[in-house]
C-alpha cells in the first residue's frame, strides 16, 4: 500500500548562474525520501534521489544561465507519491545589472545582431536581481530625450518590450520589424527606475544591422622588455551577418585580408566564438624589431605609436563598412647623447639624455660582444639616464644599445666601448698573525698582475686609506706575471682599511681594491663577576656586526693574556689572588675595534678585622667575635687559626666577600 503525501509548499531558496536550491515544507508519515526531477522545455536535465524523510533542501548544479527550469519533487515510500512543481529562472554570473540573450549572459557594452533579437523569445533581457521594477526604460544613446516606445511599432521605434516586475526587475527588448539604419547603434537600459533617476542602474548594448566589429584588441604584449625582438597579437572579433570581408592593416599595408567570407561554410581562417550570432575572431601575429613590424612575409617600417585598423565590410557590395582602430604606444625617438662615463677592466658606465615621462616608461640596455649578447638590463622610470654594466671581459670591445620603451621598445642609440685590459687579475687579503695581537695583527695583501708589467717596483704601487705605499715585495710566477705583496696593520684600531693596488701602463692606471672591515664601535656594557679567588666571568653586549671578540686582561702592567671567542661572555681562570686586573673587550670583523670601557676588578689585600674577642669559653669550645671592615666589599672568606698544647688546627669559614686571613692562638 502506498500512502500518497502531498508536499505542502515547494519554493526556490537560492538562484545562482549554474545552480539553484529549492526547499519544501512537508508532512512525513514514514517517508523514505524524495525524487527531484529537473526539465528545461521538454528535455529532462537531471533526476536526483534524496534519501531520508528529514531532508528538505537540494542544490541542483550544472545548469545553464538565464534558463527557465521546471523542478518537480515527489516523496516516496515503496512507490512515488504525487508531485509539487515550481519554475525557476537561473541568473547570470555577474553581480548587479546584466544583459541576457538566448540563454547567455552579456557584459556591459555587448553587441547584438538585429537578426538575432527579432522575436519575443530572442529578446535582450535587462535584469537587476533582487529588485522590483518601477519605471525602468530603454533609451537610444544618440537620442536620450526620446525613450524607446515599446508600443509604437514604427520605423522610429521598431521595438517591442515585455517586463517582469519581481522578484528580479526585468525589461526585455526585441524587434517587431527590421531595424532602420538611423536606429542602429547604442542603447542603454535603466533599472529599476527610468534614466532620469541619478540613482538608477545603467547598462549599455549595441544593436546593429549586417556585420559589426565587436572588439579589436592587442594581446600578449611583452611584460619583459629585455626579450627581443618583441611579439604580440592583434585580435579582431566580427559579429553578425555571415557574408563579409575582413582585413587588418597598419597605414596602407595590409597584414591580413580575407574576402568573400561565409560563416556558413567557414571558408575564412577565423575562430568561432558564438555560432548562432556568427561571432568570429581573427588573429594576426606581429613581430617588432624596433624599426620594422612583420607578419609572415609582410614587413613594414614604422616609428612612434603604432595604429592598427580592422575593417569589416558586408558582402556583397561593401555597402556597410565597420572600422575600428587600436594604438600601441611606442617611443618615437632614441635616447640621445649616449656617452661613456667611465670604465674598468670589468665595468662600463654610460649615460644618456632621458625622455619625458609622456614619451617613455623606462629603458632597455643591451650589451653585445662580437655577435654574442653579454647582458640585457631593464631600467624602469623615464628619468633614469645612467647605468653601470658589470661582469664584462677586460680588453674587449662591447656594443652598448639603449632603447626607450612604453608598450613596446623604441629605436636605438648605440655606442662602442672597449673595457680596460685585465692588468690586475685579482687582489686578496690573508690574516698572517693572530687577531689577538690587536694593533700588531698582520695582514698580507696579494695583488696579481698579469701583463705588460716590466718592473713591479716602479710600475706598481699601493694606496692604503689614501696614503701611497711603494711596492717592494713581489714574486715572479710566470712570464710578466707577478704576485705583489703588501703587509698592513690595523692602525689605529676601529678603522677599516681600504687597500688599492695600482698598475701603471702607458700613462693609464689600472686598479683593484680590497677592504678590511672593522666594527663601527666596541662592545657595550662590559661587566665582570668574581666567581672565586682565581676566576672572573666577563660578559658584554655588541651593537654592530662582528665575527668574534678579543679579551685582553693585565695585572701589574706585567702580564698580558689574550683569548678569542665568538660568544658574548667568557670565564677567565687561573688568576692570581691579591692582584688587580684590567680587562678590555674588543670586537672584530676583519680588523679589531677600539677597546671597550676599561673595567677594573680587584683582589685587594683586605683591612684587618677589629674588635676581636672571645666568649662562651667552656671545656670544649670558644666563641670568637670580630667586626667586619666597612670599606671592604669583596671578602670571600676568613681564616681562623688557634694553637692548643697539641698540634695546630686550621678552620675555614667561606663568606662571599673579600679575602682576610687571621691566626688566633689558644691561650694556655
Amino acid at each position: 500500500y502506498q500512502q500518497l503525501l502531498p508536499l505542502l509548499l515547494l519554493r526556490s531558496t537560492r538562484q545562482l548562474p549554474l545552480s539553484l536550491s529549492v526547499g519544501l515544507h512537508l508532512i512525513h508519515l514514514m517517508l523514505m525520501g524524495y525524487v527531484v526531477h529537473v526539465t528545461s522545455d521538454t528535455d529532462t536535465v537531471q533526476t536526483v534521489q534524496v534519501e531520508g524523510s528529514s531532508n528538505n533542501t537540494i542544490t541542483l548544479n550544472g545548469l545553464r544561465e538565464l534558463t527557465t527550469y521546471s523542478i518537480t519533487v515527489r516523496a516516496y515510500q515503496q512507490l512515488l507519491g504525487p508531485a509539487s512543481t515550481i519554475s525557476v529562472l537561473t541568473h547570470c554570473q555577474q553581480e548587479g545589472i546584466y544583459l541576457g540573450n538566448n540563454g547567455n549572459c552579456y557584459l556591459n557594452g555587448s553587441y547584438f545582431w538585429d537578426s538575432s533579437v527579432n522575436a519575443a523569445n530572442e529578446a535582450i533581457s535587462c535584469v537587476l536581481p533582487g529588485t522590483s521594477l518601477t519605471t525602468g526604460q530603454w533609451v537610444r544613446v544618440a537620442d536620450p530625450d526620446d525613450p524607446v516606445d515599446c508600443n509604437s511599432n514604427s520605423a522610429s521605434d521598431p521595438f517591442r518590450c515585455t517586463n517582469v516586475t519581481s522578484p528580479d526587475a526585468t525589461l526585455n527588448l526585441y524587434l517587431a520589424q527590421g531595424l532602420p539604419a538611423a536606429q542602429e547603434g547604442w542603447y542603454k537600459c535603466c533599472l529599476p527606475t527610468d534614466c532620469s533617476d541619478p540613482n538608477t542602474n545603467i547598462i549599455f548594448a549595441n544593436i546593429f544591422r549586417f556585420s559589426e566589429i565587436e572588439s579589436f584588441t592587442v594581446a600578449d604584449l611583452p611584460s619583459d622588455m629585455t626579450v627581443y625582438p618583441q611579439e604580440y597579437k592583434l585580435n579582431c572579433t566580427k559579429i553578425g551577418f555571415f557574408s563579409y570581408a575582413i582585413s587588418m592593416s597598419i597605414g596602407n599595408t595590409a597584414l591580413a585580408s580575407y574576402t568573400n567570407c561565409d560563416d556558413r561554410n567557414s571558408n575564412c581562417p577565423g575562430t568561432v566564438l558564438v555560432s548562432f550570432s556568427n561571432t568570429i575572431r581573427y588573429t594576426v601575429s606581429i613581430t617588432w624589431d624596433g624599426m620594422n613590424i612583420s607578419s609572415g612575409s609582410i614587413s613594414q617600417s614604422t616609428t612612434g605609436d603604432q595604429m592598427y585598423q580592422c575593417r569589416v565590410a558586408d558582402h556583397p557590395g561593401s555597402i556597410h563598412i565597420r572600422i575600428r582602430n587600436v594604438i600601441i604606444k611606442v617611443p618615437a625617438t632614441a635616447p640621445s647623447s649616449l656617452t661613456e662615463v667611465s670604465k674598468t677592466a670589468t665595468t662600463i658606465t654610460v649615460s644618456w639624455t632621458s625622455l619625458d615621462s609622456s614619451d617613455a616608461d623606462g629603458y632597455v640596455v643591451n650589451v653585445t660582444s662580437d655577435t654574442d649578447t653579454v647582458q640585457t638590463v631593464q631600467v624602469e622610470g623615464s628619468s633614469n639616464n645612467a647605468i653601470t654594466l658589470n661582469g664584462l671581459r677586460g680588453g674587449t670591445t662591447h656594443s652598448i644599445t639603449v632603447r626607450a620603451y612604453q608598450q613596446l621598445l623604441g629605436p636605438a642609440s648605440t655606442i662602442s666601448v672597449q673595457t680596460l685590459s685585465t692588468v690586475i687579475n685579482s687582489i686578496n687579503w690573508t690574516l698572517v698573525s693572530f687577531i689577538t695581537q690587536l694593533n700588531n695583527t698582520q695582514y698580507r695583501i696579494d695583488c696579481l698582475t698579469t701583463i705588460d708589467i716590466i718592473n713591479p717596483s716602479t710600475d706598481v704601487y699601493w694606496l692604503v686609506n689614501g696614503v701611497m705605499k711603494s711596492n717592494s715585495m713581489y714574486t715572479s710566477i710566470g712570464i710578466l706575471t707577478y704576485n705583489n705583496t703588501l703587509l698592513v696593520y690595523p692602525d689605529p684600531l676601529g678603522v677599516s682599511v681600504n687597500v688599492t693596488c695600482i698598475a701603471m701602463i702607458g700613462g693609464t692606471n689600472y686598479s683593484q681594491s680590497v677592504i678590511l672591515h672593522a666594527p663601527s664601535g666596541p662592545p657595550n656594557n662590559v661587566r665582570g663577576f668574581i666567581l672565586n679567588a682565581t676566576s672572573i666571568k666577563v660578559n658584554w653586549t655588541n651593537s654592530s656586526e662582528t665575527n668574534g671578540y678579543v679579551i685582553e686582561y693585565t695585572t701589574g702592567g706585567v702580564t698580558r693574556n689574550l683569548v678569542s671567542t665568538s660568544e658574548d661572555e667568557i670565564v677567565l681562570t687561573d688568576l692570581s689572588p691579591i692582584s688587580t686586573y684590567t680587562i678590555s673587550v674588543y670586537s672584530y670583523i676583519d680588523l679589531p675595534s677600539v677597546n671597550s670601557t676599561v673595567t677594573v676588578l680587584r683582589f685587594d689585600v683586605p683591612s684587618p678585622v677589629t674588635s676581636l674577642s672571645v666568649s662562651n669559653v667552656s671545656t670544649t669550645g670558644i666563641t670568637v667575635n670580630w667586626a667586619i671592615p666597612s670599606s671592604d666589599s669583596y671578602v670571600t672568606y676568613y681564616t681562623i687559626s688557634y694553637t692548643p698544647s697539641c698540634p695546630q688546627f686550621n678552620y675555614f669559614f667561606l663568606i662571599i666577600k673579600k679575602i682576610h686571613m687571621y691566626k688566633i692562638k689558644q691561650p694556655h
